[in-house]
């Protein structure tokens, strides 16, 4: 979709806007969703582009890993890997986004095995892409500050980012069985990545309970890791920092399993118990039968207010 709409200099959902107005105006005001598209936009799509609609919806994310919870794929900001954008200009073809790069547990480029970006490097901002061509290629761009996105073809200077990046990839494999494994060992592993992000059991604490892992004095809820608490799968909503952090303790507390077990090891014993209250995560309906919706919404909401209150100095 990038690529047709580059070139006529337009994005996705500008051409997406002016497609569906040819036909029925009011799905111009929805894009079309990579993970489960809607087969009205994608026919106007395939319809345009003269492709058969079934090869493009074959392309959609819920084609390509049907076993895999629809939640557990990124909905906002996709982290990229620019070593990946540099080898496409080397081989001669178009830059573009790999489908992997949408599961919530990619953090660490596979064939590269640096860190993905969820920042523009130059002007640090959320990054947002924007295709565009440049010398025949459809390259990269940071969207709010035009920047075209390239490095130096996967090499790392820092050898400790090299090998926490390599580190971190042992983990994310693990994780991406556990996603697949199916919901036993799925929800534990979002009890405890939720429990990690809670508050902490004092009211006022705007310090969430890994904060205890590393100790460090004065250290707040991040205002972007606040969505992760009362949410099904919470690793959507962190940043690529958060959650290889998170997963990093998940290894220092349970080891190779990354979930808790029948009895917790001692240091998550520790962190657990000074976890502010969520009964409407444990004892509640499934998260993911969308039963109790509003019960979880207000849960979560209290459990932000919390968050945000300030320490006390005296505290």
């Amino acid at each position: 979709m990038a690529r047709v709409a580059a070139r006529y200099g337009a994005e996705p959902l500008g051409m997406m806007v002016y497609l569906a107005g040819q036909g029925r105006p009011t799905e111009g005001l929805r894009q079309v969703d990579d993970v489960a598209p809607d087969m009205g936009l994608l026919r106007l799509w395939a319809k345009a582009c003269r492709i058969d609609p079934e090869r493009l919806r074959r392309r959609s994310l819920a084609s390509r890993y049907p076993d895999r919870p629809r939640d557990w794929f990124l909905n906002e900001t996709v982290p990229t890997c620019i070593a990946c954008f540099d080898a496409d200009v080397v081989a001669g073809r178009d830059a573009y986004l790999r489908g992997h790069w949408r599961l919530a547990e990619q953090m660490v480029c596979q064939s590269h095995r640096t860190m993905l970006l969820d920042r523009c490097p130059a002007c640090l901002g959320r990054l947002r892409l924007s295709f565009r061509l440049l010398n025949g290629l459809l390259r990269p761009f940071c969207r709010k500050c035009d920047t075209v996105l390239t490095g130096r073809g996967g090499e790392t200077e820092d050898p400790l980012m090299a090998d926490f990046a390599a580190g971190v990839l042992n983990l994310q494999r693990q994780i991406n069985g556990i996603v697949r494994g199916g919901p036993g060992r799925l929800d534990r592993l979002e009890h405890a990545i939720r429990t990690l992000w809670a508050p902490l059991d004092r009211d006022g604490a705007a310090r969430p309970v890994l904060a205890l892992w590393y100790d460090e004095a004065g250290w707040n809820c991040p205002f972007e890791a606040r969505a992760a608490v009362g949410r099904s799968a919470p690793l959507q909503h962190l940043s690529v920092s958060w959650r290889a952090l998170t997963l990093v303790i998940l290894h220092d507390l349970f080891g190779a399993d990354l979930v808790p077990g029948a009895v917790l090891p001692e240091a998550a014993l520790v962190l657990f118990q000074r976890a502010a209250p969520l009964p409407w995560l444990t004892d509640g309906p499934d998260l993911r039968t969308g039963k109790g919706k509003l019960t979880i919404d207000a849960g979560a909401e209290r459990v932000h207010r919390l968050s945000k209150r300030p320490v006390h100095r005296l505290n």
